[in-house]
């Protein structure tokens, strides 16, 4: 019975997982045989069940131990056949019983299995990777010691780079990068046992950062995000007022991230009067009440009357059953909040927080009106709300989301329109701003080349 809610819980958190972020995918899943595959950890449980999902085969997560314990989560890390770390700080004088998670993960790897680890030891909402722990490398170095280094075991790293990671409809990207053998180790490991786990951690770091976004703080991540917001819609790579999925976003922020970190370096002044001149962009595009994408170059009469008529049409026509869909919902989609006001957790499990209080809300809820159902009107009425009452919650879900769309859409319109003038100079700035990218990353790509044609 145990192991059935188990695995239920799991398969309900994957499909939760579905409506709650917008999930990309950057590289292939995880290759087949024995593999340790480590990730940062910016969300909490939103991290592996994200990693879960795109790894393309069963993985065994490493998680503190007192989850365990809880009701809904519990169940959940049980279906994943996930192993318990005992951190000093839960469960102090007893960090020996990780000693039996440890067996267990190199047997777990012995039998080809994939384990999940995050190495930084903790969920964190730094702009950067935080300080890694060296747990990854020594289960590693134990899984091939055991077998005198036959295993072929590969690290895996996977990064996860979120935009409002807090939030329902938030987006994460999945960036899975290239595995590496963890054999190439062995002379160091059999000369010097510690210098060994330093290089393999140093080397886990260096994976990590090259399929993750690392700034000095969030406000240089704003200021990125802006930066290649605005150079993508100048370039027509991306609809100025669409909604951009975040994989193919990160190799660019990626890249203007490291083009701004070198400009810092070889010319400070002119850095300073580049990102002053995005932050401005920024602020004044807020006052236009553009909060995401680009604000368009011009509004086209056949395209406004277009979008107005499609959207009203939509909106009118979904509108009574979006409207029952939310009554029949309201408190499984207000217990969230409910739970937040009530328990007040730390930013980095607020969206663990809100998945799990859905999960036991909506089937709560879900069960409440089918019993209603059979007692008011029996069989036939019990099949119809079985049915129908899904259908109601996910096209009052999306009539919400469109609602919200057009609603931002509209204001920006009516105070470009207002503004026009400040609609033309944040045109031609954000013009300029695009000269002055692509000189940078002409200068910073020369510098690279130059680098790399220097001899050893």
């Amino acid at each position: 019975m145990i192991a059935r809610l188990s695995r239920l819980a799991v398969k309900a958190a994957t499909w939760a997982l579905d409506h709650f972020y917008e999930v990309g995918q950057l590289g292939r899943g995880i290759p087949e045989g024995p593999a340790l595959v480590i990730a940062n950890h910016p969300n909490s449980v939103m991290d592996g069940l994200v990693v879960l999902k795109i790894a393309g085969r069963p993985v065994r997560p490493l998680a503190r131990a007192p989850l365990f314990g809880q009701p809904l989560l519990g169940h959940l890390l049980r279906g994943l056949n996930a192993l318990p770390v005992y951190r000093p700080q839960d469960f102090p004088g007893e960090t020996w019983r990780n000693d039996e998670t440890f067996d267990a993960a190199v047997d777990a790897l012995f039998r080809h299995e994939a384990v999940l680890i995050f190495p930084e030891g903790l969920s964190h909402s730094e702009a950067r990777i935080a300080r890694m722990k060296t747990g990854a490398a020594r289960l590693a170095f134990e899984a091939e010691e055991a077998v005198d280094w036959n295993l072929g075991l590969k690290v895996v790293p996977i990064g996860l780079t979120y935009h409002r990671k807090h939030s329902f409809r938030g987006r994460v990207a999945a960036a899975v990068g290239r595995p590496f053998e963890v054999a190439g180790w062995r002379e160091m490991r059999e000369r010097d046992e510690w210098s060994a786990v330093e290089s393999l951690t140093a080397a886990m770091r260096e994976a990590l950062e090259q399929v993750t976004l690392n700034l000095p703080t969030q406000e240089d991540r704003i200021l990125i995000e802006t930066a290649e917001a605005l150079y993508a819609a100048e370039k027509r790579l991306a609809e100025p007022r669409g909604r951009q999925a975040l994989g193919p976003r990160l190799p660019r922020l990626q890249q203007f991230a490291h083009a701004l970190a070198w400009l810092h370096v070889a010319d400070p002044e002119r850095y300073a009067r580049l990102t002053g001149s995005v932050r401005a962009y920024r602020q004044e595009l807020a006052s236009l009440g553009v909060a995401e994408g680009e604000l368009p170059e011009r509004f086209p009469a056949l395209g406004v009357i277009r979008y107005a008529l499609t959207h009203f049409l939509v909106l009118l026509v979904g509108l009574p059953l979006a409207a029952l869909g939310t009554v029949a919902w309201y408190l499984a989609f207000k217990s969230p909040r409910v739970t937040l006001s009530l328990y007040r957790p730390a930013y980095e499990v607020v969206a663990s927080f809100k998945l799990a209080t859905a999960l036991i809300a909506f089937p709560a809820t879900y069960a409440l009106w089918l019993i209603a159902a059979w007692l008011a009107g029996g069989l036939v009425a019990l099949i119809v709300v079985a049915v129908l009452l899904p259908l109601l919650g996910l096209i009052a879900m999306r009539w919400q989301d469109r609602w919200g769309r057009v609603r931002e859409d509209a204001r920006i319109f009516w105070r470009a329109m207002r503004k026009k003038e400040l609609r033309e100079q944040l045109v031609n700035r954000r013009r300029a701003l695009v000269d002055e990218f692509d000189a940078v990353a002409r200068q910073w790509q020369a510098e690279q080349r130059g680098r790399r044609s220097e001899p050893a």
